[in-house]
């Protein structure tokens, strides 16, 4: 009999989230009659694997940060499970949830509000140090002066206040302070988008580099495709909770399937006039609906192109395609196909 090689079994995920949903209470003072339930994720799968960029995209208030946020465990999700180095730490409390998030650190979206103001550089990159118990204090200091070199800053700003420094140095800040512990993954939250076009380029090319260098996995979340298309491996699209299409990144940008990821792509300029006023765009009428109260079926069928009766009336389930990614569409997936268990036809 013919054994299978160990080495052709795929390495488990280095984390997961697994059918996740979570719920937010909207008081009464922000919708009217009170016990509304906000669905911020809806059943959201995807794994990170190791050394991997996966990149979250989507538009605002599509579930990206709350996906990102729920994963380092500062939610806990209603329903589901959260999986970080083949341990379930959906449940985890006490000294089981500070080890996760140990290995799990954030880089903030504003830089301007994420570093405390009265504080030095070298107290707030050595905050997490502290807070863990890690080292000595002339240890600690070594430790700080060691990350602020790899982020590119002068030993010198460790006795600055945050006022003396621009948008991007800010931002090598938090992406030290985010390093100080040696976590295994990194979740960048729109890390880019406060920062000036020029400065985001450099700040995406740190990651990178500090990504090779450590063996960093990241968790990209952003709604700037150029800027994924620099930097992830693979894309998740979001829209309104639920993740619509998961590929790989060249396979989705040069050929995405669902209809709103089509309509994303087509938003992002093309630095050639020629081909910018040639190509075809996708524009989508209307507004996102509420994550309150989301439309039956499919949740973008009130402003996709391409809408038929099939998805005003059933949900589209999140289906493998022959290249690997991941679609939930009717186009893409025949609802009659689906229900015979069948694959894309």
């Amino acid at each position: 009999m013919k054994v299978k090689s160990l080495s052709a079994v795929p390495p488990a995920p280095l984390a997961s989230l697994d059918a996740v949903s979570v719920e937010f209470r909207v008081s009464a003072r922000d919708w009217r009659g009170g016990g509304a339930r906000l669905r911020a994720l809806d059943a959201v799968t995807f794994d990170i694997h190791n050394g991997e960029t996966l990149a979250l995209v989507g538009e605002s208030g599509s579930g990206k940060t709350t996906a990102g946020r729920t994963l380092i465990r500062l939610y806990r999700p209603q329903s589901g499970r959260v999986i970080f180095d083949g341990r379930d730490v959906t449940s985890a409390a006490g000294a089981d949830l500070r080890r996760h998030r140990r290995r799990i650190q954030m880089v903030f979206q504003d830089p301007y509000a994420s570093l405390n103001p009265r504080m030095k550089v070298e107290d707030i990159v050595a905050e997490p140090l502290r807070s863990y118990g890690v080292g000595t204090r002339r240890e600690r200091r070594e430790r700080v002066h060691e990350l602020l070199d790899l982020v590119g800053l002068p030993a010198d700003a460790a006795g600055r206040f945050p006022h003396a420094f621009s948008g991007g140095q800010r931002q090598r800040i938090g992406v030290a302070r985010a390093l100080a512990l040696g976590p295994d993954l990194l979740i960048a939250d729109e890390p880019v988008s406060a920062l000036d076009v020029s400065i985001q380029a450099q700040i995406v090319n740190l990651l990178k580099d500090l990504q090779d260098r450590l063996g960093l996995t990241l968790l990209f979340i952003a709604h700037d495709l150029a800027v994924v298309r620099n930097i992830a491996h693979r894309v998740a699209v979001m829209y309104l909770g639920q993740i619509v299409e998961l590929a790989a990144r060249d396979a989705l940008f040069e050929q995405p399937l669902h209809p709103y990821t089509q309509s994303l792509l087509s938003a992002v300029p093309i630095p050639n006039p020629d081909l910018e006023r040639t190509r075809e765009r996708v524009v989508l009428a209307g507004e996102v609906p509420s994550p309150i109260s989301p439309p039956n079926g499919c949740r973008f069928h009130t402003r996709c192109p391409f809408a038929m009766a099939d998805c005003r009336a059933v949900e589209p389930q999140l289906r493998p395609q022959p290249d690997g990614r991941l679609v939930a569409c009717h186009l893409v997936n025949p609802l009659a196909n689906e229900q015979n268990g069948g694959g894309p036809r």
